[in-house]
């Protein structure tokens, strides 16, 4: 069975089998810059089968205001079972009465009924745009 956790801190050690199983090198070619993420989160969310943790959420934000959810992970063999669903309706609802939650994803049907499906719109719906600024030199 399944067990979701709100954790206070998170090691890198602990959670870094999860950002390398669905390839996300940006994370993984930085090491220093992920532990500090990982320290510096407003909250991170934990699913465990027995001891091994298999998918994480984790936010970003004041917690009033703006909350944003930065990653959502789940382990490709648990993935369609349900984890990130519950990972993300567990954040939801401690920070139901934060102004808003936000997001950025791959713009896949997949990606958007998923999140859709949660209850998230996109921006556009609201007559706004997402905008970016990325340090160019830190890209790899």
């Amino acid at each position: 069975m399944i067990k979701i956790t709100k954790e206070t801190s998170v090691s890198l050690d602990d959670v870094l089998h999860l950002y390398q199983a669905v390839g996300w090198t940006n994370y993984t070619n930085q090491l220093q810059m992920l532990a500090q993420a990982l320290t510096h989160s407003l909250a991170i969310y934990l699913a465990r089968d027995g001891e091994k943790i298999v998918g994480l959420v984790r936010l970003i934000g004041d917690g009033f205001s703006s909350v944003f959810v930065q990653d959502l992970i789940v382990l490709p063999s648990y993935q369609r079972q349900g984890i990130g669903s519950n990972l993300m309706k567990e954040a939801l609802a401690d920070y139901k009465d934060a102004y808003q939650i936000q997001l950025a994803t791959e713009q896949t049907e997949k990606n958007l009924g998923f999140y859709r499906s949660l209850g998230f719109e996109a921006l556009s719906s609201f007559q706004c745009t997402g905008m970016i600024w990325v340090n160019r030199k830190n890209l790899k």
